[in-house]
């Protein structure tokens, strides 16, 4: 698990639908591990966090930084509806 995976992640779903949709199509939390394991795409919480402060302080636009903010809204309302209880495993909510 590491930081870079999660920057890896955070390019690869800004740009890759199907990744977000096979994401998306989890049921279960366990379902969504699976697909990111699959993808070698494996971090943690806090990678995700460090990826995501990290990336958006690269941002040269206010577009480009409102992507990233969205993408991490879309991640976070994600786990809030696979795992409500376990949402603090992936964000800081």
């Amino acid at each position: 698990m590491t930081i870079g995976n999660a920057l890896t992640f955070i390019e690869r779903g800004l740009a890759d639908s199907m990744l977000r949709e096979r994401l998306n199509a989890a049921a279960i939390l366990p379902e969504f591990d699976d697909v990111l394991a699959e993808e070698k795409l494996l971090f943690s919480a806090h990678d995700f966090d460090e990826a995501f402060h990290h990336r958006l302080t690269q941002c040269k636009e206010l577009e480009e930084a409102e992507l990233i903010k969205e993408f991490k809204l879309w991640w976070d309302l994600l786990f809030r509806i696979l795992e409500p209880r376990a949402c603090g495993k992936y964000c800081n909510c």
